[in-house]
């Protein structure tokens, strides 16, 4: 970044706009100044405190307590128990309770009447009670992935939250050391100006640096308490765990145990499994009747009891029955369609994440470098400050590189630690 030259008696390129403003506006005491400045070190930072106590597992739990999706795994469940029920009755739906009276009364009047009673019971067909129990057991075992997957959701956003938390913890601690660096700066610039050594030109440079940093610090505040706002929003806690970095799993490609892709496949199990349940149902089920009847032929007759049974056969035509298998076969399809294209998906996050890990740690490497070489030009510049080898505008422009390559490498180590997180979380390891 490139600052303003002192006002010496040689040609100089023109002061920008903002930045002449800025200079007539510190043409104040500069007491004014410093009190004015006190604000940011006083300023709204973020309540949120480490916890020695407080793991990342434990984050997880507490966020999943208040997550919205929650309802839906226990939908989930429900259904998976619903069908299971269905599975173990002796029936195949739900029975039908017949009553029916006939007399001659209203025509005759001979005394004849009949009362009959009778209860239809629908019966399985040949391999359609054991298709059902193949589509509770996967409606089971997705509903007990889908509680997997939430989970691993959950952990993922809130691994995002902490790891934007301290990032943005560290950017705000840095900018307010740069702030306090620039502030020091100004003083001893405003002491060898009223010492005689400097023109007041390099104070109100000094002074313009240190506005410049006061806006640096603001903004990184103001990152930090939205980073906080959305981990509290997330998590319901104000504490964050004082260590939560990750080992780095040793598995490099995505199996069919990552929780998506379990509870995809049982899913496309469980439309296989209704697919066949729907070919074996291509009918309506048979009927078992079972019932009882009381006759009487005339007012001097006797009542005659009796019990029957017999059986309703439905008949099934592929007209009538097509459309509910063909709906059957598209939903498993449509199964089978979701489970390709989210392994593929996995596979390229996979790949991303290994990728930007690997970019990150090469970064890292460059910047331990850059931020070695810079700040021993920074300190060797301020000594050239002290003895006169250079002026202002050089020191500065040394300061503010040193800043950022000071930044940059504590910003980078953070940033390889949150790499290791995205990995997991790509290959499906859940804390």
């Amino acid at each position: 970044m490139g600052f303003p030259m002192p006002l010496v008696m040689t040609m100089q390129p023109p002061i920008p706009l903002r930045r002449l403003i800025l200079l007539l506006a510190l043409l104040v005491p500069v007491s004014g100044v410093m009190a004015a400045d006190a604000g940011p070190d006083e300023a709204a930072t973020d309540s949120a405190i480490s916890s020695p106590s407080l793991t990342l597992p434990g984050v997880v739990t507490e966020a999943l307590q208040r997550d919205p999706n929650g309802v839906l795994t226990d939908a989930y469940i429900a259904e998976a128990r619903a069908l299971d029920r269905h599975a173990s009755s002796l029936i195949a739906g739900n029975p039908v309770v017949a009553l029916h009276y006939f007399s001659d009364q209203m025509r005759t009047n001979q005394g004849f009447h009949e009362w009959e009673g009778s209860v239809e019971l629908p019966l399985w067909h040949l391999g359609q009670r054991s298709a059902s129990r193949d589509v509770a057991d996967s409606a089971a075992q997705a509903a007990t992935a889908a509680g997997k997957v939430q989970r691993l959701r959950v952990a993922g956003a809130v691994r995002e939250a902490l790891w934007d938390l301290v990032i943005t913890q560290e950017r705000r601690t840095l900018a307010e050391q740069s702030l306090q660096t620039a502030r020091q700066l100004e003083q001893d610039v405003e002491k060898r100006v009223n010492a005689g050594d400097l023109a007041k030109s390099d104070l109100l440079l000094a002074r313009d640096e240190t506005l410049l940093k006061q806006d640096d610090f603001y903004l990184a505040n103001a990152e930090s308490l939205h980073a906080q706002k959305r981990y509290r929003m997330l998590t319901g806690l104000a504490e964050y765990p004082a260590s939560f970095s990750e080992q780095l799993s040793g598995q490099t490609v995505i199996d069919d145990q990552h929780p998506l892709l379990a509870e995809l496949r049982a899913r496309m199990e469980q439309a296989q499994a209704d697919l066949r349940r729907a070919e074996k149902s291509s009918s309506d089920n048979t009927q078992l009747i079972v019932g009882t009847r009381r006759t009487r032929d005339s007012y001097s007759s006797e009542n005659v009891d009796s019990v029957g049974i017999g059986v309703r056969i439905p008949i099934g035509t592929s007209s009538h029955n097509g459309p509910r298998i063909a709906a059957a076969s598209t939903a498993f399809a449509e199964s089978q369609a979701r489970y390709e294209r989210a392994k593929r998906e996995l596979e390229l996050a996979l790949h991303e994440a290994h990728h930007n890990l690997e970019t990150l740690r090469e970064q890292l490497k460059l910047a331990d470098e850059e931020n070695t070489i810079m700040q021993e030009s920074l300190r060797m510049a301020r000594t050239a400050f002290r003895t006169g080898e250079i002026d202002l505008a050089q020191l500065l422009r040394i300061q503010s590189r040193a800043f950022n390559a000071e930044r940059n490498l504590a910003v980078r180590k953070l940033e390889v630690e949150q790499a290791v997180a995205r990995y997991n979380q790509a290959i499906g390891v859940t804390p």
